[in-house]
């Protein structure tokens, strides 16, 4: 495992590439080696960063805007900080972790990484269910759960995720004016 435990923006680049490089080759180890507690401002601008370059990329195949980019990008965002406020409560609750939100935060944030490829046709389903695994580890590692009570909160946040997703895309289909760009098929008679 290299020294580095968290993301530095001071060494944007470097320390960019090095968590890279740790979540993807030894993900149980970097999860490991992170801190419980503290500030979330540098896994939050990791987060940041990993958004940013995704939605960008997603709004641009989706050819949107401004408007799009930002809907992406704070939809995604807030969406994050939800599913690690749910999946803490959910592991606190169920699971009887003392373990501190920061802790649960680190691993959605660091786990985001897998955003950057999300948008590829067929690699953005691998790395998305890649991004499930760094969360069931993440959660074994953090939180010191149980196989089974890691993959149990895995897929309740991705059923509650797939849910608010799939009634975000309803809802801002039509404020955005996306019904131009992919209709949806006509309501059956």
């Amino acid at each position: 495992m290299s020294a580095q435990m968290e993301f530095d923006p001071r060494r944007l680049v470097e320390s960019f590439a090095g968590i890279c490089r740790d979540i993807l080759v030894r993900p149980r180890d970097f999860f490991r080696s992170l801190p419980h507690a503290g500030s979330i401002l540098n896994p939050l601008l990791f987060l940041a960063i990993c958004v940013f370059l995704s939605c960008l990329c997603m709004a641009n195949i989706l050819k949107g805007d401004y408007r799009l980019l930002l809907l992406l990008v704070s939809t995604n965002l807030l969406s994050d900080f939800v599913m690690s406020a749910i999946l803490h409560g959910l592991v606190k609750k169920a699971f009887s972790s003392s373990v501190p939100f920061a802790a649960t935060f680190r691993v959605i944030a660091y786990s985001s990484l897998t955003d950057l490829a999300a948008w590829i046709p067929f690699a953005g389903t691998i790395a998305t269910f890649y991004g499930l695994y760094l969360i069931f580890l993440g959660l074994q590692e953090i939180h010191q759960l149980r196989p089974r009570h890691a993959g149990i909160a895995v897929i309740a946040i991705t059923a509650l995720s797939l849910g608010a997703g799939i009634a975000a895309l309803i809802a801002g289909r039509d404020w955005l004016h996306l019904s131009e760009i992919s209709p949806l098929p006509a309501p059956l008679e």
